[in-house]
């Protein structure tokens, strides 16, 4: 198995929801070491809910930290990042610097939807791709009326967004319809990053490798390889990350007969 990248998960202690201390957060980095994680998001929420998670204040958080995993020789990078919530103000907040990007390297927006709703980002992807923005979906798979539309979610992916879908719910699925909506996905080429989505010790766990093994016995190991490790790895590094257009829906049995 190659190195993972955990491109969603709540490191820096105190900030939001995720550990709430450093403690905690450095168990949650030492449990990713165990999954095979090699990098990392140290991510908090920006938020209604959280209004002091400032980039300086989420920087700061995440130099403090790799500084922390460093004298304690725990090998994990790990690289700043905001769970940024969707609302009406987003373009003007990103243009007034009020927004952390992935690895601050101001190239992708890992954002959520505002709790209880849905919205489509494709206006939004359009509007930002000028300014060399581009979105990462959080944990897409909750989203239903995404995860069964195969051609919203393909026109959200040639609008330059991408998708992050939680590793556990890839290894443990809701219910049957999540299962087969998750494998319609894997087979068509609509994931392309893999997440924790891990807040803590005690609940919500960092875990990585059982989505991915998962994955691969969906994809095979080069095209999991490729969502668990180069690319989210790149992405938090700032390198460039190019990735194929879905494949067409695959048609039900009986079409085949019209």
């Amino acid at each position: 198995m190659p190195l993972l990248a955990d491109t969603h998960v709540h490191l820096l202690a105190g900030l939001d929801d995720g550990p709430p201390t450093e403690d905690v957060a450095l168990a949650m980095c030492r449990m990713l070491v165990s999954e095979g994680v090699g990098a990392a998001t140290a991510l908090a929420h920006q938020n209604p809910n959280y209004p002091d998670n400032t980039p300086a204040r989420m920087l700061a958080a995440a130099a403090a930290l790799s500084a922390t995993l460093a004298a304690k020789k725990i090998p994990l990078a790990v690289f700043p990042t905001a769970e940024v919530m969707l609302s009406p103000n987003l373009v003007a907040d990103w243009d007034a610097g009020r927004l952390l990007s992935v690895g601050n390297h101001r190239q992708w927006l890992l954002v959520e939807m505002p709790h209880g709703e849905f919205v489509d980002v494709l206006p939004l992807a359009e509007e930002l791709r000028p300014r060399g923005l581009r979105l990462i979906i959080a944990h897409a798979e909750r989203y239903l009326p995404l995860l069964y539309d195969h051609t919203m979610v393909s026109q959200w992916i040639a609008a330059g967004c991408l998708i992050q879908v939680t590793a556990r719910t890839i290894a443990e699925p809701w219910d049957d319809e999540m299962a087969k909506g998750i494998e319609a996905w894997a087979r068509g080429g609509l994931i392309h990053l893999l997440g924790s989505d891990g807040h803590g010790i005690d609940r919500r766990q960092p875990l990585l490798a059982a989505g991915y093994r998962r994955l691969a016995k969906l994809v095979g190991r080069s095209a999991a390889a490729r969502i668990g490790s180069t690319w989210g790895t790149a992405i938090l590094r700032g390198e460039t990350v190019d990735v194929p257009p879905p494949h067409p829906p695959e048609r039900k049995w009986f079409s085949r007969w019209f």
